[in-house]
């Protein structure tokens, strides 16, 4: 079953003004250590990266927040990707917090799937939660 579905884009000239304003502050604001971590890696700032993220960020909240309330920072919804690639989110903190909380109420797995491009300036985010059902394990006696 689909909860939650959100996109975002976002031209990448205002992430770049911004930067150019605020430099590493607003970066350390809004991405997690993950995140940072990887940007550090790489041999200049890469103003696509964040752009993406950024809307993957905002597709995000719009999917997750159900009723627009308190409990989801952007700090704390990092977009990672695995070992071939593919985006995937990452929680921690109060967002982690309020993801599971959601779960428990909801009497399920909260599933995220995400997908994110970009067509320099404009990077794009799209976001799509769907809830699984929690599988009872069953004892043998």
């Amino acid at each position: 079953m689909i909860l939650g579905i959100g996109t975002d884009i976002v031209d990448a000239n205002r992430i770049d003004k911004i930067y150019n304003k605020f430099n590493y502050k607003f970066v350390e604001r809004l991405y997690g250590s993950n995140e940072i971590n990887i940007l550090n890696d790489r041999k200049k700032t890469s103003i696509n990266f964040l752009a993406k993220r950024f809307a993957a960020k905002e597709a995000t909240w719009k999917a997750l927040s159900f009723s627009r309330g308190d409990g989801l920072f952007f700090k704390e919804m990092e977009i990672l990707n695995d070992k071939n690639g593919q985006p995937y989110l990452f929680f921690s903190g109060k967002t982690r917090d309020y993801v599971c909380q959601r779960e428990r109420s909801l009497g399920g797995n909260l599933n995220f799937s995400i997908s994110m491009s970009d067509e320099p300036p404009y990077a794009l985010a799209f976001v799509v939660i769907s809830l699984a059902p929690i599988k009872k394990v069953l004892h043998k006696i």
